[in-house]
C-alpha cells in the first residue's frame, strides 16, 4: 500500500520502495511499516502486508513507538528483534529503526513484523532466525486513535503507582509524571495540558515537573 498522503518528507520517499522491497522478499507473514514522526496520530505513511497487526495508511503511532522516538532523541536508533505480540495474538519479531535527516533530526521509523506463527513449525535450520532475547520482550499496544493511546500510558502510569490520581502525593505525582516521560507521552501535542488537567495543576507547574525529572535524569 502506498501513501495517501500529498506530501511526505522528501528523505522518506526511498525508504517506501525499501519497505515494499522487504515486505515482498520475506512474503505475506512480513509487515513493514514507514512511520513519518512529523503527525504522532497518523504516522503510518506506508505498511505493506498491514494483515500482520491489522493496521493501514493513517493509523496512530504506538505505545512503544513513542518510547523507542524517546530513545532515539537520547541517541538511541535501534531496537532491534524485540518479541511482540499482534492484534490477533499471534507472536511477532520486531526491529524499529530511527530514521535522522541531515542535521540529526528525527523524521521516521522504519519497522519490520514478522508473524513467526508460521516459522515455529519449520525444523532448527530457522530456529536462529525466530530467536528472541529476553531481555528485549516488549509489549506494543496497536491503538486505533492517539486518545486511545493516551488513555491507555495514562491507565498504566496510575497502575505502576498503586492507587488513584486523586490520592498521590507530590512524590508519587513526580514519579507519575517521570513514569509518563519515559514513555514518551508527552511527545504527543497536547498531552502535557491533558495531564496537567487530571492532577488539577497548571501546565506551567507541570514544565516545573518535567524539569526536574530531565535533571535527574542527567
Amino acid at each position: 500500500m502506498i501513501t495517501e498522503k500529498q506530501t511526505i518528507h522528501p528523505l522518506l520517499k526511498p525508504y517506501i520502495s525499501v519497505a515494499e522491497g522487504i515486505a515482498k522478499t520475506f512474503g505475506d507473514f512480513c509487515e513493514v511499516v514507514l512511520h513519518d514522526l512529523t503527525d504522532y496520530s497518523s504516522s503510518i505513511i506506508a505498511i505493506f502486508n498491514g494483515h500482520v497487526t491489522g493496521r493501514k495508511v493513517g493509523s496512530p503511532i504506538t505505545n512503544l513507538g513513542l518510547e523507542i522516538i524517546k530513545k532515539g532523541l537520547n541517541g538511541e536508533d535501534n531496537l532491534i528483534n524485540y518479541s511482540n505480540t499482534s492484534h490477533l495474538q499471534k507472536p511477532i519479531k520486531s526491529s524499529s529503526m530511527i530514521i535522522r535527516d541531515e542535521a540529526g533530526n528525527i523524521i521516521g521509523c522504519l519497522c519490520i513484523n514478522i508473524d513467526t506463527a508460521y516459522l515455529r513449525v519449520a525444523n532448527s535450520i530457522i530456529e536462529n532466525l525466530i530467536s528472541i532475547e529476553p531481555a528485549n520482550q516488549k509489549q506494543e499496544e496497536f491503538s486505533p486513535s492517539i486518545n486511545d493511546l493516551q488513555e491507555q500510558l495514562i491507565n498504566e502510569a496510575i497502575d505502576k503507582i498503586g492507587k488513584p490520581i486523586s490520592l498521590m502525593d507530590k512524590v508519587e505525582r513526580e514519579k507519575f509524571i517521570s513514569y509518563l516521560d519515559d514513555k514518551g507521552l508527552f511527545l504527543i501535542k497536547g498531552a502535557v495540558q491533558t495531564v496537567a488537567d487530571l492532577l488539577k495543576i497548571s501546565k506551567y507547574t507541570m514544565y516545573n515537573y518535567l524539569d526536574k525529572a530531565a535533571k535527574e535524569v542527567d
